[in-house]
């Protein structure tokens, strides 16, 4: 009888083994293997949301852009940028890269303006050039960091880092405004008590 009630209770211990054994071989193997698997679908989604959100951002880009327009004066205005991206809340605003400007006067005299960066207005063709930026017309050349193309003024703003140079002269100032009909220069700082820095040949 005693044996009987041992050999019960040893059974009962083996089962309560097996049982644990079990479950810690497969129910938590699977519980592991689904959470991995979610794991991954949850980063595939997040992947996959990344891609599409790239492709939103990059579906507006535009390669080798090219923008002509004339004045009612003759006067032919050329923007070309190696890369332009429009701006969804604002369409006539386009981001320029790498960027070639002429401006092509009646007189076949013609304004160079280069830039890293441009902001340019489809409406009225102002421009706001940035970074690295180059004005070129007959002997005179400008470098600045910001050059503001405003064609209802007929004004070209120079501004930031200006250095002009012609020939005979080397001038470093705040700002240089430039009259796109008459060629007129006005050269000033941003400070009265600032001085013009003019370096002349004589």
């Amino acid at each position: 009888m005693i044996k009987k009630k041992i050999l019960q209770i040893g059974l009962i211990i083996l089962l309560v083994i097996f049982s644990g054994f079990f479950y810690q071989k497969y129910m938590i193997s699977n519980n592991t293997s689904d959470k991995v698997s979610k794991k991954k679908d949850s980063t595939k989604a997040t992947d996959e949301n990344l891609v599409l959100k790239e492709n939103k951002e990059t579906a507006n880009i535009i390669e080798n852009l090219k923008y002509t327009s004339e004045d009612l004066l003759g006067n032919i205005y050329i923007i070309n940028a190696k890369s332009a991206q429009v701006k969804e809340s604002k369409i006539d605003q386009i981001k320029l890269f790498e960027v070639m400007a002429e401006i092509i006067q009646k007189d076949d005299e013609v304004i160079y303006i280069n830039s890293d960066i441009a902001d340019y207005n489809k409406i009225n063709n102002n421009t706001i050039f940035k970074k690295n930026v180059n004005v070129k017309y007959g002997d005179q050349s400008i470098d600045a960091e910001l050059i503001n193309l405003d064609f209802s003024k007929n004004l070209i703003k120079i501004e930031d880092d200006v250095y002009y140079k012609n020939d005979n002269i080397k001038v470093n100032a705040d700002k240089i405004e430039i009259d796109i009909e008459s060629k007129k220069s006005k050269i000033t700082m941003n400070k009265i008590e600032d001085k013009v820095k003019i370096f002349a040949k004589y």
